[in-house]
């Protein structure tokens, strides 16, 4: 499954694309946790980012099936 990671979340795995080794649909919630165990530094980061499919906002609860790229949103701060 494809991961997609933008701005502190790219700098925390080393690149703006990752896969995980999940093979079966699974809750978004399990994606999370899969890449922590791949990519440490992230942990930190992911309690407070937006999940997506394509252009849908999804709950980490929503499942989401090996073909779909997942998209992880870091919360934007600026003034």
């Amino acid at each position: 499954m494809q991961v997609e990671l933008y701005g502190v979340l790219r700098e925390a795995a080393g690149s703006d694309r990752v896969e995980t080794p999940l093979t079966q649909p699974v809750p978004i919630e399990q994606v999370l946790q899969a890449l922590v165990e791949t990519y440490p530094d992230l942990a930190p980061h992911l309690p407070r980012v937006a999940c997506a499919v394509g252009d849908t906002m999804r709950s980490r609860q929503a499942t989401i099936a090996p073909d779909e790229t997942l998209v992880l949103l870091p919360p934007v701060s600026g003034g």
